[in-house]
């Protein structure tokens, strides 16, 4: 059977299937330490779970409207005047974890002809998402001498393009844990403000889990004039540990969100309700519960970072926000090893220990190290990369 051209333009996730092999791997009872998983190795906050069963066994499992329930969707827009936002439930769609909210915004936004600029190093499922939507991404290179970010002058040079349609931006970044200060998007926005036809995509998935204390710097409180073509990405299952519950949603312009849930009535309909209902419960959380597992991210970050940076030939910058470190391993590929493909799968075979290679986030020559897991798996797992290396 001939499959549709489009489904050969596209790779499979990446980190997804180093995932699924490390956990193969610890199945057949091989002592595989990982570091490729993008979630919180947390438990789902009990009131949150409680939350769900109590709505299952009140009924409430039937259909819900296609873009949320009501309620959850108000108050995700209560829940953003922490940011300095002032949007209407109507602006809101509730979607199957964010990365639908991302995919639903390409389908309705791009198409043949347009361009999308996308900062490398970039989530794996960004360009993938854009080349569904029959248009082009376009990498805009940075590096750690700039802290993985995109420079006003870079994107002012990409905006002399016409055909670029849109920008998507990560802050703070998977897979970097790069955060764009309040001052940076300032800069940005000044840039932007100057191609009015641009569409902006802010995915702020992380912004909880952000070093600096509070929520990270958001694009439109600091920029005003973007609201009106900026799309705001965010869900649960970063914050509150909920990424098998799959809930995540985006807000902005009212023409785009009801076109977002124009588009998934076709498709998925509703998220699962009653994970809808935990969801609310999510947001009604004290802040003390989010506070205490970014604690624990950040002092595990201090630990891998200091661990990594005692490997020579290692590099690895602190991240401000997320639970990744983005490390430079550059210095071991030529002569000892291909690509970093080939270092991962090396470190993988003969260390046991499971990481994701820069290249599947645009980036060759680094590796994306997830510190979502336990000071001790932490400690052993880089010293098993120092020892292979050694």
């Amino acid at each position: 059977m001939k499959l549709a051209d489009r489904i050969n333009r596209i790779e499979p996730s990446p980190t997804l299937a180093i995932s699924a092999r490390a956990k193969q791997m610890v199945a057949d009872g091989i002592d595989v330490i990982s570091f490729s998983a993008g979630e919180p190795d947390f438990n789902t906050p009990e009131s949150i779970r409680e939350a769900a069963k109590r709505a299952i066994d009140e009924g409430k499992t039937k259909y819900t409207p296609a873009a949320g329930i009501p309620q959850l969707r108000q108050a995700i827009a209560d829940d953003y005047k922490k940011r300095g936002r002032d949007i209407e439930a109507s602006q809101v769609v509730v979607t199957v974890g964010g990365k639908h909210a991302l995919y639903n915004a390409t389908q309705v936004l791009f198409g043949e002809g347009d361009k999308v600029l996308i900062p490398a190093p970039y989530w794996v499922s960004y360009p993938a998402q854009v080349t569904l939507a029959d248009a082009e991404p376009i990498a805009v290179e940075t590096g750690l001498d700039t802290h993985f970010k995109m420079l006003p002058e870079q994107l002012e040079k990409q905006l002399e393009d016409p055909s670029v349609k849109g920008v998507i931006l990560c802050s703070p970044s998977n897979p970097t844990g790069s955060c764009y200060s309040k001052e940076e998007l300032e800069a940005l926005g000044e840039v932007l403000k100057t191609r009015e036809d641009v569409v902006v995509f802010f995915d702020a998935i992380y912004d909880r889990l952000y070093y600096g204390g509070g929520i990270a710097p958001d694009l439109v409180a600091t920029v005003p004039e973007l609201e009106d073509r900026t799309i705001t990405f965010n869900g649960f299952s970063k914050t509150y540990a909920m990424t098998g519950w799959r809930l995540g949603y985006a807000h902005g312009p009212q023409e785009i969100i009801s076109a977002m849930a124009k588009l998934q009535s076709q498709s998925t309909s509703n998220t699962t309700a009653f994970a809808q209902w935990g969801a609310l419960e999510a947001l009604n959380l004290d802040d003390s519960v989010i506070d205490e597992m970014r604690d624990i991210f950040k002092r595990r970050r201090d630990l891998i970072v200091e661990g990594l940076n005692a490997i020579d030939g290692v590099e690895c910058a602190t991240p401000d926000g997320a639970f990744y470190v983005f490390p430079d391993f550059s210095s071991f590929i030529g002569d000892r090893f291909e690509d970093d493909m080939a270092l991962a799968g090396y470190l993988l075979d003969e260390a046991k220990v499971a990481l994701v290679p820069g290249s599947a986030f645009g980036t060759p020559g680094y590796l994306r190290m997830s510190y979502a897991t336990s000071d001790e798996l932490i400690e052993k797992g880089v010293a098993r990369i120092k020892d292979a290396l050694g």
